[in-house]
């Protein structure tokens, strides 16, 4: 299985067999346990058209994701993290993870048939970035991915009963019965950035704006709920290593200033130096750009 394999939509004829038995299964857990609990408490919406194909190119860079050399190197770490010991699994799936060299927030997960490995049983596989941060949702839709088996999902609600909000959950084909059950959970979000530039906003309609102006929105270029365009303030940052010639950075940033609260929400988010329109990073500076929020239960 080669690279677009993961990042483009799955045929669902191709699918529909592999995919059958994995649904059936699932779906009998779940009747089980909506049968205790009554009926699901949130809104679950379907839909075919979710991929990691830019996902991907958040993590490595875009040119260097379509190279031969980064083709070779995405998929060598696949498969890396399909070989791992599973992280989480339940009787129909198990979630692998993956690292590189010299950061420990910065992997790969991949989704696959519980059982032993072979050719096709790799449902899956995403960028994942570890994170310690931790906000309190509201989930009000849940968007499954048909094609992959509705393992995957969107979740869109709210945080800290606040702002609006949508995260792709990167525990989803483990703890989906627990999203469509319990409307409120703890959720440690984290994003990669597909573009960053610098922010030189002073103004808006001839209004001044303070130097600590943040703010994010559903993305103009990207129809997906779980991707924002942000203005925000640089907290700090860190160097990452993906491999010896592919570089990034751990930054946090403040996406919302709230005074008496600085960690009102802010995200740990890792971008890729190749999607970066500058060069030079300070602290406290004001950034701009577009990034994939993901999300756990914590």
């Amino acid at each position: 299985m080669g690279i677009f394999d993961f990042f483009k939509k799955k045929d669902k004829n191709i699918n529909a067999e592999k995919n059958e038995n994995l649904q059936v299964s699932s779906q009998t857990n779940e009747a089980r346990i909506q049968a205790s609990l009554g009926e699901i408490s949130v809104e679950v919406v379907s839909d075919n058209k979710g991929s990691h194909g830019d996902n991907f190119g958040g993590l490595l860079g875009f040119s260097y994701l379509n190279s031969d050399k980064g083709n070779r190197f995405i998929n060598e770490m696949i498969a890396l993290a399909s070989i791992e010991d599973p992280i989480l699994k339940n009787p129909v799936v198990k979630i692998h993870e993956a690292g590189f060299d010299n950061s420990d927030s910065v992997r790969i997960r991949t989704i696959a048939k519980n059982g032993n490995i072979s050719n096709g049983a790799i449902l899956s596989a995403y960028p994942y970035i570890k994170t310690n941060y931790i906000l309190p949702f509201e989930t009000k839709r849940i968007i499954e991915w048909s094609h992959i088996g509705n393992m995957e999902a969107e979740i869109q609600g709210g945080g800290r009963n606040t702002f609006g909000l949508s995260f792709f959950a990167t525990d989803y084909a483990i703890n989906k019965s627990k999203y469509k059950a319990e409307k409120n959970l703890n959720i440690r979000i984290s994003a990669i950035g597909l573009v960053l530039d610098k922010n030189d906003l002073t103004e808006i309609n001839g209004t001044a704006v303070s130097p600590e102006f943040s703010t994010y929105m559903p993305s103009k270029d990207i129809s997906r709920p779980t991707y924002f365009d942000f203005i925000g303030v640089l907290n700090n940052y860190t160097e990452c290593k993906i491999n010896d010639e592919n570089y990034g950075y751990m930054i946090n940033v403040k996406l919302i200033n709230q005074e008496d609260d600085p960690d009102f929400f802010t995200v740990d988010m890792f971008v890729n130096k190749e999607n970066m329109r500058f060069d030079n990073l300070k602290q406290g500076m004001k950034v701009a750009g577009l990034f994939w929020l993901q999300g756990e239960i914590a």
